[in-house]
């Protein structure tokens, strides 16, 4: 019994660094995870995402901008080239590119790693459900990008059904339906 208290105190005692983290990452940068799921690491990461997607450097991404961007990290997701993203990629992502979003906030960090949400007690019914996952650090609310664009739920992401998520997103994000979107009109998503 005594053996079992022992271990038990030593898992505790070792996770406690690793829920101590802040969400965000360190040294004051934020986190932002891009409509395909890309995380920028930086002070402001959703204009340098922009500005990678904005191709001719209009001050608005198209549809064809946003696929294009979506198709161009899909292929670093894709490790062995075959067109599409499996179980083990998958793995990576949560675990190498983006961790961030499958750790527990806790209360430590709120979205894109600032303040926490402060807890309010609230009408069930006007109560927001709270942001997840890729959700806290992202234009949308989808707590997984990869897996969200598994369409055929079959655990494996085609490159079709990455384009046609590409499309979904802007679509979503599209809210006056002019075709095109523009940093500031994404800002106050944040």
């Amino acid at each position: 019994m005594y053996r079992l208290i022992a271990i038990a105190a030593a898992l505790a005692a070792a996770a406690s660094p690793a829920l101590a983290q802040p969400a965000g990452p360190p040294g004051g940068a934020r986190l932002f995870i891009s409509p395909a799921g890309e995380p920028f690491r930086s002070q402001d990461g959703l204009a340098e995402w922009f500005a990678a997607a904005d191709a001719n450097h209009d001050g608005a991404l198209t549809l064809v901008e946003l696929r294009d961007d979506a198709m161009r990290f899909f292929k670093l997701l894709d490790v062995d080239g075959n067109g599409s993203i499996d179980g083990p990629e998958n793995s990576r992502y949560e675990t190498r590119v983006a961790p961030e979003i499958t750790r527990p906030d806790f209360g430590l960090g709120g979205p894109m790693g600032g303040a926490p949400a402060k807890k309010a007690l609230i009408h069930r019914s006007d109560r927001k459900e709270p942001k997840v996952g890729a959700a806290r650090f992202s234009l949308l609310n989808e707590a997984q990008p990869v897996r969200g664009a598994d369409a055929d739920l079959n655990q494996r992401v085609s490159s079709e059904e990455w384009a046609k998520a590409a499309r979904r997103r802007f679509e979503i994000l599209d809210t006056d339906k002019d075709g095109k979107l523009t940093i500031e009109a994404l800002r106050p998503r944040l």
